[in-house]
């Protein structure tokens, strides 16, 4: 049986297509093109449905739900998302009821990742530059030398940070639970506004599939539905009352 991706597993991946869109020269090609044309997306969408959040995308793209030209529903909700659970407004919240959202072993990844990307640019081995680091006491050499070192030290973390991860990760229960469950109401809302040109009106059965499927694709079975009404409604009262501050 496939084991399950965690939580932060599938953040990462929807961060991870986020990234990669943002980098391509291919434009979302949505309201722009004729509706016979949308197979789930537009004539240059290259995003794969591994999610059950991908598929309810698909199926809003066909129903015309979303018609914004040139705004990518994927990309779009996949940005808020990881925005949303990294760094939105109901992470201190998490925090201050016992969960610390970064994760350390997410984020040393990111670092080595670009380590290994400067160090490759320069065309020589680690070994190379241990080795022109003892003989030169230049300034660039011994930068060169301490990324090297920073480099072991951050796998030796990783390595540590590894053997902490427990074997399953834990069910979405109590007010932790319930802050998750309202960080991805907050994200969606707002991708749905980003989409649609509005947020999400009382009752609008659409954007609670889009929800519902956005937290079973994250949490899975641990989580209970919760009441998708109740939890629009919070996010988009939080919503406009962020607005009317900075206004």
């Amino acid at each position: 049986m496939k084991q399950r991706a965690r939580p932060q597993q599938v953040i990462d991946r929807l961060a991870e297509r986020w990234v990669k869109a943002s980098k391509s020269t291919a434009h979302c090609r949505l309201g722009s093109e004729p509706r016979r044309r949308r197979l789930g997306g537009c004539s240059a969408c290259t995003s794969p449905q591994e999610f059950e959040l991908d598929r309810t995308i698909a199926q809003l793209i066909d129903s015309a739900a979303f018609t914004r030209a040139g705004v990518c529903p994927y990309q779009t909700v996949a940005s808020h998302l990881f925005a949303g659970l990294t760094l939105g407004p109901e992470v201190s919240r998490a925090r201050s009821a016992g969960q610390l959202r970064t994760d350390p072993v997410v984020e040393i990844k990111g670092i080595l990742k670009r380590i290994r990307t400067l160090l490759y640019a320069t065309g020589l081995s680690r070994d190379d530059i241990e080795a022109i680091s003892i003989r030169n006491d230049g300034a660039r050499w011994q930068a060169l030398y301490a990324i090297v070192a920073a480099e072991r030290l951050l796998m030796k973390a990783l390595d540590l940070f590894r053997a902490q991860i427990p074997a399953k990760a834990p069910s979405v229960r109590g007010r932790t639970g319930a802050l998750q469950i309202q960080a991805v109401a907050h994200a969606i809302a707002l991708a749905w506004r980003q989409l649609t040109g509005r947020l999400p009106a009382k009752g609008n059965i659409k954007f609670q599939g889009l929800l519902k499927a956005a937290l079973t694709s994250i949490f899975g079975d641990s989580v209970k539905e919760p009441n998708l009404e109740s939890a629009t409604k919070i996010a988009v009262d939080r919503i406009r009352k962020d607005a009317a501050g900075r206004s």
